[in-house]
């Protein structure tokens, strides 16, 4: 993975800088944050608009900040809540402007899991990744299932499946995967504690309301299910505010190295 990494960079930056960045990449594991940082600041060494001892700077420390993945998780999750709530509540077939905030609000989140990921100990490195993995997953799916019902919300597009199939399967995936990203981030005690809780809360009322969700289960009082959807959106929102907001005030680089080893 690191040697890829590395080569991603042009030939000149790596005959200068490589080995020293090497060694920077070799000190822990590498999590989704870090990945993420090293694709920007390969990206920017091939732009080269300031020169190659600009790009040197990358060497030194990685260019995404946890202040813009704080401010995406807080945007995000109100976004996405109140974009699904939109949605559910409009009873006409096209498609409004509640699943265009939910998308935008998805997308946002995607961006706040790479940028939290930072806070996550090295400890549990498979953890992590997954913590990250399943939720991104599930984020890509459901926006892909929401513009598939806006481009043709009544077509078949895969096996039977249609883009509200897709949507409700990356939904739940989405949901449950954050409900993961906190059982990593309550383990490694990386971020709000109550952040984390929240969002295991929104995974958990899921698991429980889907089987009558589904019609799997009765349940004798319907507005039980109202109520739970309710609680869902509340929970998941704050979940990511709260976290947003712990990134926003801890925000510092995720990894640095001094010259002379200071």
């Amino acid at each position: 993975m690191r040697r890829l990494l590395l080569r991603l960079f042009p030939a000149p930056w790596r005959a200068r800088y490589g080995e020293e960045f090497e060694a920077l990449l070799e000190e822990r594991p590498l999590g989704p944050f870090d990945v993420a940082d090293v694709l920007l600041a390969a990206f920017d060494a091939h732009l080269n608009l300031r020169g190659l001892t600009a790009a040197s700077n990358h060497a030194k420390g990685f260019v995404m900040t946890l202040r813009l993945a704080g401010l995406a998780a807080i945007l995000g999750g109100l976004a996405w809540a109140a974009g699904l709530a939109m949605a559910s509540a409009d009873d006409s077939d096209g498609i409004g402007v509640g699943i265009w905030m939910f998308v935008a609000g998805t997308v946002l989140l995607l961006f706040a899991l790479v940028g939290l990921s930072a806070f996550q100990s090295r400890r549990h490195p498979r953890l992590v990744w997954a913590a990250f993995i399943v939720p991104a997953v599930g984020g890509v799916v459901t926006v892909a299932g929401a513009l598939m019902m806006a481009v043709s919300p009544d077509d078949t597009i895969v096996v039977g499946f249609g883009g509200w199939d897709f949507w409700i399967v990356g939904l739940i995936t989405l949901i449950v995967g954050s409900g993961l990203f906190a059982l990593a981030s309550w383990r490694t005690g990386s971020v709000s504690r109550t952040g984390s809780a929240l969002l295991g809360v929104a995974a958990a009322i899921l698991l429980i309301a889907m089987p009558p969700m589904f019609g799997l289960v009765e349940i004798p009082w319907e507005p039980l299910l109202s109520i739970a959807f309710a609680a869902l959106l509340l929970s998941f929102s704050a979940g990511w505010v709260v976290l947003g907001l712990g990134a926003i005030r801890r925000d510092r680089p995720s990894i640095v190295v001094t010259s002379g080893g200071a």
